[in-house]
């Protein structure tokens, strides 16, 4: 199980080219950690989902046996408390992360989806240069302060700590922390789909070298 790879002391990022099988993946993550008994003192799942596609899955029925209800604008929470989803605008987005940090020892996983996502929801707040051109580093900045924060207090309460990036092919101008990720992450694996029904699993040691290989069979959400 994925859940039991998770390492509690550095970033665990995932990375995809199908934002489906992303989702796929992290719905059988959750359900994992649910299901796992041991965890019934401190079993809060912590989503903040940057781009809201996992968030409305979820209200449309789409993922079996999991439900929520809307708390506030931002704001979903399963009926047993287990799952809480942040639905983050850059307004409130500190306002977020000051209440993840001082629930965090009610917390079993923290879910961050995705620094693409963040990348998007802070763009307009990026300083200009002469040229119209935007600084990449201020936002990179941004990105980095947050995703430190959250591991400090992670790492400190034992607590796994789950990072998504989309593949990017390289631009000058694309903004990236890859950079960031590998060289933090304890656990770095790409989720694809894989005959229709499964979930292929590439767990990488290197970025560039292939260690392991996984297949959870029929794990691909179906709703007809």
């Amino acid at each position: 199980m994925i859940s039991e790879m998770l390492d509690s002391r550095g970033f665990n990022t995932l990375i995809y080219d199908d934002a489906y099988a992303k989702i796929c993946l992290i719905a059988s993550i959750i359900s994992e950690f649910q299901n796992q008994s041991n965890r019934l003192t401190r079993g809060k799942i912590v989503y903040l989902d940057l781009d809201a596609a996992f968030t409305s899955y979820v209200k449309a029925g789409l993922i079996p046996s999991m439900e929520i209800q809307r708390i506030d604008d931002y704001t979903y929470q399963s009926e047993s408390s287990a799952l809480k989803i942040y639905l983050p605008s850059e307004d409130i987005f500190d306002i977020i992360m000051v209440d993840i940090i001082r629930s965090m020892n009610e917390c079993s996983l923290i879910i961050f989806d995705s620094i693409n996502s963040f990348n998007n929801l802070f763009y307009d707040k990026i300083l200009h240069s002469l040229n119209n051109k935007p600084k990449i580093g201020n936002l990179n900045q941004l990105l980095y302060f947050n995703l430190m924060m959250i591991l400090k207090h992670t790492s400190e309460s034992n607590i796994p700590f789950l990072v998504t990036s989309m593949i990017r092919y390289t631009r000058k101008e694309v903004v990236t922390s890859n950079r960031l990720l590998s060289k933090k992450s304890s656990l770095n694996f790409y989720v694809k789909i894989k005959n229709l029904n499964d979930l292929s699993i590439t767990i990488l040691g290197d970025p560039k070298v292939n260690q392991k290989n996984l297949i959870m069979k029929d794990k691909v959400l179906r709703w007809t």
